[in-house]
């Protein structure tokens, strides 16, 4: 397990980092911005040591060249500190995208800190039709990604650990998707995340819950064991693409943003 002091050293040295970041962003952009969002892991309740999970979406009025160049500096800052880029948008491309950017869309207005300025969350909604396509190309995309890996790695054990442990947070981004396309409300705990998941498709949740349990350094994964749970996350992915097929075939459009 991770120290309460490492945890707290960690968590002040990412506040400060994030506060220099938004001082930029005011910065630069002035009365443009309209707003910062944290989103993702850090939100949803859940943040491994090691990994970042601060991640922010920015909504301004204009994005013209020369305003993405200016903020090149400040981004390129953010993310060599081990922070995902930014989701940086328009206010009109924030308000009529959230048919293509489905899960992302979800799982912001369901779970996010609003860091600065005023979010316009107001009459944007997610349909669920549009969450399922997403969330299952989604699910197919990542499985594609680790067979490449997988074969980019070979027989190493030790890096077959660390392909499934680098992908963990957005495994379970999708798990969230997963399950609000079933019209649930997803778990904060990533354990009950992997189970409810795995109820709900039939799968065998075990691989992904011994991925939980290494990231919070509760139960390590030894590295001799690293083939038998990636060969369970591939089948376990596998059946989770079939699941989310079959529910197109009744999938009702509606509200998925709760």
């Amino acid at each position: 397990m991770v120290s309460m002091a490492a945890a707290g050293k960690s968590n002040e040295a990412s506040a400060i980092a994030t506060g220099e970041f938004l001082a930029a962003m005011q910065s630069l952009h002035g009365d443009a911005l309209r707003t910062v969002v944290r989103f993702g892991s850090a939100v949803a309740g859940e943040v491994f040591t090691g990994q970042s999970d601060t991640n922010l979406l920015i909504i301004v009025d204009t994005l013209p060249l020369s305003v993405l160049l200016t903020n090149a500096t400040a981004v390129q800052q953010w993310t060599s500190a081990g922070n995902p880029p930014p989701l940086l948008l328009t206010l009109d491309e924030w308000r009529s995208s959230a048919d293509i950017f489905a899960m992302e869309y979800a799982d912001i207005l369901h779970r996010h800190e609003v860091l600065l300025g005023t979010a316009p969350f107001d009459g944007v909604q997610v349909q669920r039709e549009d969450l399922r396509l997403h969330v299952e190309r989604e699910v197919m995309g990542k499985l594609l990604q680790l067979r490449r890996a997988v074969m980019a790695v070979g027989n190493d054990q030790g890096q077959q650990r660390s392909l499934l442990l680098n992908g963990l947070s957005t495994l379970m981004v999708i798990f969230r998707g997963v399950l609000r396309v079933a019209g649930t409300a997803p778990s904060k705990d990533y354990l009950q995340l992997s189970r409810d998941v795995g109820a709900l498709a039939s799968l065998d949740a075990t691989p992904f819950e011994r991925l939980v349990q290494h990231a919070r350094r509760e139960v390590q994964i030894p590295v001799p064991d690293a083939t038998s749970v990636l060969t369970g996350v591939l089948i376990g992915m596998e059946q989770l693409v079939a699941y989310l097929d079959r529910a197109g075939g009744s999938a009702r459009t509606g509200s998925a943003s709760s």
